[in-house]
């Protein structure tokens, strides 16, 4: 990636545009010395979206052992991951069922009882833990059924 010590190479801003540089307001096959920046003037750590993707299959590979997963879900406001391993819903394609989550938490002191449900039948409301959006209820079992959530493959 780089040429002289500190400058990226030419090709690295190679590019199909023939006249990339008269926009720039310089000489067409003027060449330009481009300095390498360091990771604060890039404002972001090239090498952590590795680390970053090897952190995300760790998640998914130890909750699939628990479950297989329809999806990854995440919350529809602030994006964080809720879910590696959940269920469709046979009925309702939107609600997923899952065990096991993350970024989320149960309000314990509200309790809510389906009108045409059994008497021992309650579910508790389960929001974000980054941005507070109500994702979904965890029932009397302790299973989290997501509906407010973004699906992800």
């Amino acid at each position: 990636m780089m040429e002289e010590e500190g400058f990226y190479k030419d090709i690295y801003f190679d590019t199909d545009e023939e006249d990339e540089s008269i926009g720039l307001g310089l000489p067409k096959n003027k060449k330009m010395n481009r300095k390498v920046l360091s990771n604060d003037e890039l404002l972001y750590d090239p090498e952590l979206d590795d680390e970053d993707e090897k952190w995300v299959n760790k998640q998914m590979e130890d909750d699939n052992k628990k479950e297989k997963t329809d999806a990854i879900l995440t919350c529809p406001m602030c994006f964080i991951t809720l879910s590696y391993s959940c269920q469709r819903h046979e009925a309702y394609s939107n609600q997923y069922r899952a065990m096991f989550v993350h970024n989320c938490h149960v309000i314990k002191n509200e309790r809510y009882q389906p009108k045409d449900g059994k008497e021992d039948e309650y579910y508790q409301k389960v929001v974000c833990d980054q941005c507070g959006v109500h994702v979904g209820m965890m029932d009397q079992d302790e299973v989290y059924h997501f509906f407010n959530v973004i699906p992800t493959a």
